[in-house]
Formats: structure tokens, C-alpha cells, sequence
């Protein structure tokens, strides 16, 4: 089974897919990417990665490219039950730090700490150590604090490439750690790279974590503000006061739709170099899973994709986690995806979500069609080529 195809469908909060993965799981990925080779990319995202990501386009790419984004705040938790669908549990990147440091021992994994001072930094290689003497520390380095216009690049991916890191950690605060590591994704060549912000300091000892209750009621940020209040105070009231000004809207949107469940039914045909999926009924829950499976093969073999969701009575906010991770497959792939048809009160829930500028849309299936290949023959060689082929896919409740 692929990693794909054994993930919970992601959810999307103010236009951040985050997926829904215990701290189990995400290490059972990680060891599957460090097994694969290649360049994966974590980010643990909380509010202000949200809220930041609302002005920040290229923070907002970024996030879209992760392979895994995690939910490293009580606040996603609670708004994904709003939404319907329950993440499972935070994935704390102060708490994913230690795990991967006893990965690292058990399993002999290289780590580099990259980023944080030269105390946080030293002082966390030495937690590591002292508590899993076989953890491998392959390298930390800790550059000058710079904007990322001014940093000596080279230098740092040099010492990386030097040290041959299975795992790597990032830890220049958001959005600049998440930024750093898609800026260079085509030249590390590290399995996991992850964005662990503050962990560093947590760790060293340097900032003191909030008492393990608070931070299972949300409460962490009372006390991280009691610390640090002259940086952290005016964050934190920007935070609430963004998702208080964002996220009823798409509470609001998600709530209007129609509340009768209505089966699933999906069908594809193949015209010119697109699939079109005709999507009728309820695109939520389990069925979510299969449509992203299904999706991302057709773009994986070189297809664009026209999801016509004229027939369809409700999105989810599983879905709308699963339509960013395809549209940024499909990027990748430089394949486009469409969304085609849809209603008023569906344009709403995307519009709420804040991924109104991320689709292409058009009314109807042709006009789709007709801008995906300009240089094509005139519109008669999709009359031609309208055969349905017989591939018709239902997707059953589970």
C-alpha cells in the first residue's frame, strides 16, 4: 500500500490541507519516505501558519507542496470538528523531536539540526544523546540570523550534503524554515525534512513547555505567553483575532449545504488529454479517500483533470483537502485541474475556504476543455472524441 493510498483524507482550514495522521502513523510515513529516498518535505502548522498563510502566497505554496502537513495546535483539532470531520489527534513538532531522536537510535537514522542558537542548538544534541546514547547526530548548524534574501545558501547545503542526513530539522520559525526547505527541495537530498520551529529551545531546556494538561486543553499559549509576553502576546491576539474574522465564514458555508446525505456516484470518461470525472451526490467522508486514489493515478499518467461537480450536493472539508494536495500534484506533474459546474451555494464553500484563487474554473466541460488545449483542432475533435469509455467507478459508503 502507498502512502497515498493509506492516508485519512486531509482537511482543509482556511486553505491549508492538514492531514489526519497520529504521531504513529506520521513516524510509520516518515520510515516509508526514509526507505524511498528522495526529497519529502513536514511542516507542523499551527494558527499563525494559517493566519500568515492568508497574505503569504508563497507561504501558502509551500505548505501545498508538503507532503505532510500536521496539526500542531488544539485550535485545527476543535475546527475540524466543527467541519465535521475530526483530525485524530495534534502532531506537536516540540513532541514529533523526541520520537524521531529515539527513531534515530533504534533504527540508526542520520539526523542534522539545522537552524535556532548556538544554546538551543548544542543543547538539544546533547538532550538527544543523553537520553538515546545511539541517537546519530550527523551534523547541527546554526546560521547567523539573516533574511533568507542575505543567508549563505551554499554553505549550508555544503554541510548538509557532507553530512548525508536521513532526517533533517529545520528550525528557522515559520514561514521562513518552511520556505528554506522548498526553495532547495531540488537540491537536498534528505527523505525527511522537517519544519520544527521552536523545538529546539523546548528541548535545550532554554524555554520551559506548559504543564502536559494545559497543553491537552489548548492552554499552552497562556503560558508561552506568561514567558516570552513582549514577543508572544501581540502574535497570539493577531492569531485569534484572524481566525475570529475567517473561520465562521467557512463554518457558515459548510454548514449550508445540504444536509441529506446523497450516495456518491462518480463515472470518468477520456477526452483528448483530459479525464473528466463526473462527480453526483456527496463528496465527503470515507468515499474521499478513493476519489484522491483514483485522481492522482489519472494525473501521475500524464492526464489532465475536469471535475464536473454540477451534480454534486455537497464539499466537505475533506475534500477540499484533498482538491489542494491534487491541484499541487497536478502542478508538479504540469497537469491542470479543473473545477467545472459548480453551484451557487459550492462556490461559497470554496470561496470560504480561500481557495477561490487556486482552481481554474469555467461553467461548462467544453470551455474547459477547449482552454486546456488551445493549439488543438477545432471544438469538433472533442465531439469526436466524447466517448464514453466503459470505466464507470461508484463509490460505495463505507
Amino acid at each position: 500500500m502507498t502512502l497515498l493510498e493509506s492516508r485519512q483524507p486531509r482537511v482543509a482550514i482556511l486553505g491549508v490541507a492538514i492531514d489526519n495522521l497520529t504521531m504513529d502513523q506520521v513516524l510509520d510515513s516518515m520510515e516509508a519516505m526514509i526507505a524511498a529516498g528522495g526529497f519529502h518535505q513536514i511542516a507542523t502548522a499551527n494558527v499563525d501558519f494559517l493566519i500568515k498563510s492568508l497574505e503569504d502566497e508563497e507561504l501558502r505554496e509551500a505548505l501545498a507542496r508538503c507532503d505532510i502537513v500536521l496539526a500542531d495546535g488544539m485550535p485545527l483539532v476543535w475546527a475540524s470538528r466543527l467541519f465535521g470531520t475530526r483530525l485524530k489527534e495534534r502532531v506537536a513538532g516540540a513532541d514529533l523531536v523526541p520520537r524521531l531522536a529515539q527513531l534515530s537510535a533504534r533504527r540508526g537514522y542520520r539526523m542534522f539540526l539545522l537552524g535556532a542558537s548556538e544554546v538551543s542548538s548544542a543543547g538539544t544534541a546533547h538532550w538527544m544523546q543523553s537520553n538515546f546514547p545511539n541517537v546519530c547526530v550527523a551534523g547541527r548548524h546554526c546560521p547567523a540570523f539573516q533574511a533568507l534574501e542575505e543567508m549563505d545558501h551554499e554553505d549550508i547545503l555544503a554541510r548538509i550534503e557532507e553530512a548525508r542526513p536521513d532526517i533533517l530539522l529545520v528550525a528557522f520559525g515559520n514561514p521562513k524554515q518552511e520556505k528554506w526547505i522548498t526553495m532547495h527541495r531540488h537540491r537536498l537530498r534528505v527523505p525527511v525534512c522537517v519544519g520544527v520551529g521552536g523545538s529546539f529551545d523546548f528541548l535545550s531546556g532554554r524555554i520551559r513547555r506548559a504543564p502536559l494538561w494545559m497543553q491537552t486543553y489548548g492552554m499552552e499559549w497562556i503560558y508561552r505567553t506568561a514567558q516570552e509576553p513582549s514577543r508572544l502576546a501581540a502574535r497570539y491576539i493577531s492569531n485569534a483575532a484572524g481566525l475570529l474574522c475567517h473561520l465562521p465564514g467557512q463554518l457558515a458555508a459548510i454548514a449550508v449545504q445540504s444536509k441529506r446525505h446523497v450516495q456518491l456516484h462518480i463515472t470518468k470518461e477520456t477526452i483528448g488529454q483530459a479525464i473528466v470525472f463526473r462527480v453526483k451526490g456527496s463528496l465527503c467522508g470515507s468515499q474521499v479517500s478513493q476519489f484522491e486514489a483514483e485522481v492522482h493515478n489519472q494525473i501521475q499518467g500524464g492526464s489532465h483533470v475536469v471535475l464536473d461537480m454540477s451534480s454534486a450536493v455537497c464539499l466537505g472539508a475533506d475534500a477540499l483537502g484533498s482538491l489542494i494536495h491534487l491541484l499541487s500534484f497536478a502542478r508538479a506533474w504540469k497537469r491542470e485541474v479543473w473545477l467545472i459546474g459548480l453551484s451557487p451555494f459550492l462556490r461559497r464553500v470554496v470561496r470560504a475556504a480561500h481557495l477561490g484563487s487556486s482552481f481554474r474554473m469555467a461553467p461548462h466541460v467544453a470551455e474547459a476543455l477547449r482552454r486546456i488545449e488551445p493549439e488543438s483542432a477545432p471544438g469538433s475533435i472533442y465531439r469526436e472524441r466524447f466517448s464514453r469509455i466503459d470505466d464507470e467507478m461508484t463509490l460505495q459508503d463505507a
